[in-house]
């Protein structure tokens, strides 16, 4: 990484909101996207990160989904992991976190999707008008932000940012599959045809 610190992300990853958020023993661990093909060459950035945020308010316990895509909108990277959290907006928050932490290890320029426009338009505020749920981890997001100046956080709506979707919910209902990556880029034409028409994949297809 030019000009990231390492330790710095990984600090802010494993540690993203104490408070709110702990990691359990119980839970299912961490799904790192086998890549499906090797890293983009230059030629194909920039880059698009597409992440979301799967929350259930009976079990208290939520996860978050992220891909990583070059310039022609094939998934080649990923994470995604189970966490608990109080509230919605702390799973989307922590989303932020991984999903930026992730675009600030190769210093090309990176889009983040987010289709949770509170947190989009929170970033663009300052501290005392973000949500009280997660203030501690939007710190975070935006001293990583203020050094890798290659990252932009967009809102999107969220028809257009289904494949994320997909990969948080099936993340918090452990049954994510193991070639989750590939299964990404099929999926992915569909969602984005579905999403020109304005009608609902996720609901069709149960995804």
């Amino acid at each position: 990484m030019a000009e990231c610190d390492f330790h710095c992300l990984e600090e802010a990853r494993t540690h993203p909101q104490a408070s709110s958020t702990s990691r359990s023993a119980s839970l299912p661990p961490k799904s790192r996207g086998s890549r499906s093909h090797p890293l983009p060459p230059p030629f194909a950035f920039p880059r698009v990160v597409h992440y979301d945020g799967s929350f259930s308010s009976v079990l208290q316990v939520a996860a978050y989904g992220i891909t990583i895509a070059d310039s022609h909108g094939q998934v080649y990277d990923g994470e995604a992991e189970t966490l608990f959290c109080s509230y919605m907006i702390q799973a989307e928050a922590v989303a932020l976190l991984n999903a930026v932490v992730l675009a600030a290890q190769v210093s090309c320029p990176t889009c983040v999707k987010s289709d949770c426009e509170v947190l989009a338009t929170a970033l663009k505020k300052p501290p005392d008008l973000w949500p009280w749920q997660c203030r501690a981890t939007l710190a975070r997001v935006i001293d990583i932000l203020h050094y890798a100046t290659w990252i932009t956080v967009e809102f999107t709506l969220r028809c257009f940012n289904g494949i994320a979707y997909w990969v948080a919910k099936s993340a918090r209902e452990s049954c994510l599959p193991v070639d989750w990556i590939t299964i990404a880029n099929l999926i992915e034409p569909l969602c984005n045809m579905f999403a020109h028409l304005g009608l609902d994949l996720e609901n069709r297809f149960h995804l």
